[in-house]
């Protein structure tokens, strides 16, 4: 009997088709069908390339090209909610409730009280565009799906869609939503200063909470550490809980134009 395997292998940036994540990490979910699945079975397996186990002893192994439309594909639009959203916010939609299932599975969430968010393609020119996704304060990270994902404005205001969903689809919350804006101003910040920029994660886990306690931040001591100092690393001093608006201006000074992850000293 064949058994459902699900191994993590590739990038989140990749996941969450974004040209750049800001305050990211790695981690992506590969469905794949092998009775048992080895690693050093496949052919196609390598530590930067994403593979297939071939459950079939005598099946010659897919081709990469096979592999990448098996990542890339999105369940199909339900009708009802097509007239809410369109294909490509459905497809981005899904990407990042993965996104928050993924950091639910590796304890990268603190309960309700971190996001992941993600611009939505094709909103820089709706009349209060650009628009943003994330969480619904108070769903925890493992009941996060396509459907009860918020909509949001940079000033952190819930953007209702033209047909709102059914109560069946955001069945955890039926509800018109609740932003949890104290949380959203990290946010806010990078979204508007950086338009290269299309999804930020912000995150107290404990390995970054611990290297955000130091004196010397991330050290070149694994190939871990400098990858993340080749995106890029930027510090920014403690001044709270990084709810007060007047800290943006400072924050974003501090990320820079071009780095790609920020230490909150003492916080994450």
């Amino acid at each position: 009997m064949v058994d459902q395997s699900y191994v993590v292998l590739a990038s989140l940036v990749s996941l969450m088709t974004a040209p750049q994540v800001t305050i990211t990490t790695e981690a992506l979910i590969l469905k794949t069908q092998s009775p048992v699945f080895r690693p050093h079975d496949s052919p196609l397996l390598s530590p930067l390339r994403l593979s297939h186990a071939v459950s079939s002893s005598n099946a010659a192994a897919r081709p990469a090209a096979a592999i990448e439309e098996k990542l890339n594909f999105y369940p199909p639009i339900p009708d009802d909610v097509a007239q809410s959203m369109s294909p490509r916010e459905w497809e981005q939609r899904c990407s990042l409730a993965v996104a928050y299932r993924i950091a639910y599975i590796h304890e990268w969430h603190e309960n309700v009280f971190n996001h992941i968010t993600l611009k939505v393609e094709g909103s820089d020119d709706a009349p209060d565009g650009p628009h943003f996704l994330l969480n619904d304060f108070g769903i925890g990270f493992d009941e996060i799906t396509a459907c009860n994902l918020l909509k949001v404005n940079l000033d952190g205001m819930v953007v209702e869609p033209v047909k709102p969903l059914s109560s069946e689809r955001r069945d955890v919350n039926p509800g018109k939503g609740r932003v949890f804006k104290p949380g959203y101003v990290l946010h806010s910040a990078i979204h508007a200063a950086r338009h290269d920029v299309h999804a930020v994660w912000h995150g107290h886990d404990l390995d970054a909470s611990a290297i955000s306690q130091t004196k010397f931040g991330i050290l070149p001591l694994s190939q871990e550490a400098t990858y993340c100092l080749n995106k890029g690393v930027s510090y920014h001093p403690f001044e709270g809980s990084a709810n007060d608006l007047s800290e943006q201006p400072r924050l974003v000074a501090n990320l820079g134009p071009q780095n790609q992850m920020l230490m909150l000293e003492d916080h994450g």
